[in-house]
């Protein structure tokens, strides 16, 4: 498998980079992957890149709860059916959820085949599908099984946006303002100080997809830098998780905006953070974003679920923190016990 961060992402539309799209699907069965609300996407793509047309199509339903082996599998069986072999190209069009799943079905098929990713959201845009993570959930908990392998292009046409649901957007935007508190606080700014509306979106994906390619080049396999890109994740996640097994789901921008201020909040009572840091934090997602809590008899489960984290390599929860906005700190490592007292702090003054 690839382990460098591949550099083919395009911004722009479909017919910008036709002759890419054609060059790398040249003598391939082509098939697509979409999901029920992203079929108006791939109708778009044929109509745009006629060569398309006549690709086999699979659709699987959308959300977080369909992101397993189970629907991995039956998108095998599809490329079975169809005879696709080691030669042959699956294009991703879609959100995170269809990147993810795409991408690890496309990695692990005939121990690989190559795949495109066509992100429709701007989660997916600036963030899920751009790195070569891929995976699915299992036994509730996110992400827990994939592996890393780059797509051949990512293209991101900022004509699907247009059609974008606003929560869908706002779930993006979560993972945007994470990129300025991590690394830059003249985007943090930038994205924090004019109402979404009046935000000039081909610059906060531009540099978003900057900042996430910078830190993915550096640490490709998330030994170090790259964990700076899970600030509000550890949380977030459990929240997220937590919900899936509730069947309340929630979009993953909201669970992650949720993620953010707790751990800024973490931040502040481990001395990291200044106050006014962690004040305007609060006020600019709170202002955006629903509000996702939970009750201090959940403190243990949520812990549970933060022991499954991937960054953990000790009895000890593994977070990513900030010392300041626009600048993260990884392996910061905190005790059960410390995180509980912390959680119920954060409940009491919330």
């Amino acid at each position: 498998m690839k382990t460098v961060v591949n550099q083919k992402i395009k911004l722009g539309s479909l017919e910008q980079h036709a002759k890419e799209l054609i060059e790398i699907s040249e003598n391939k069965k082509v098939f697509i992957l979409c999901d029920n609300n992203t079929e108006q996407c791939v109708n778009y793509l044929k109509n745009k890149i006629s060569i398309f047309r006549n690709a086999g199509t699979y659709t699987i339903k959308s959300g977080e709860k369909f992101k397993t082996l189970k629907t991995s599998q039956e998108i095998w069986d599809f490329l079975i059916t169809k005879k696709a072999n080691r030669n042959d190209l699956l294009i991703n069009v879609g959100g995170g959820l269809i990147t993810d799943i795409g991408g690890f079905v496309a990695s692990t098929y005939k121990r690989g085949i190559q795949f495109i990713n066509i992100p429709t959201s701007l989660l997916g845009m600036i963030d899920a599908s751009i790195g070569g993570k891929t995976g699915v959930n299992f036994n509730g908990i996110k992400n827990q099984i994939g592996l890393f392998n780059n797509p051949e292009i990512i293209l991101c046409d900022p004509y699907f946006l247009k059609t974008l649901p606003k929560d869908e957007f706002l779930s993006g935007l979560a993972e945007v303002l994470k990129h300025g508190l991590i690394h830059s606080r003249e985007h943090w700014d930038y994205c924090s100080s004019l109402e979404i509306d009046k935000l000039d979106i081909l610059k906060i994906i531009n540099e978003s997809i900057s900042i996430k390619t910078k830190i993915v080049c550096i640490d490709p396999q998330e030994k170090k830098e790259r964990k700076l890109l899970n600030f509000g994740h550890t949380i977030g996640h459990a929240i997220e998780s937590m919900l899936i097994q509730k069947h309340k789901q929630t979009l993953h921008g909201f669970a992650v905006a949720s993620g953010i201020i707790i751990e800024s909040f973490i931040s502040l009572e481990l001395n990291h953070l200044k106050e006014e840091d962690y004040i305007e934090i609060k006020k600019t997602i709170n202002e955006i974003f629903p509000k996702l809590t939970f009750i201090k008899s959940e403190i243990p489960a949520l812990i549970e679920l933060m022991k499954t984290d991937k960054k953990n390599n000790s009895d000890e929860i593994n977070f990513t923190l900030i010392d300041e906005i626009g600048h993260g700190i990884v392996n910061q490592n905190i005790n059960t016990a410390q995180l509980k007292l912390i959680l119920e702090k954060y409940l009491e003054i919330s």
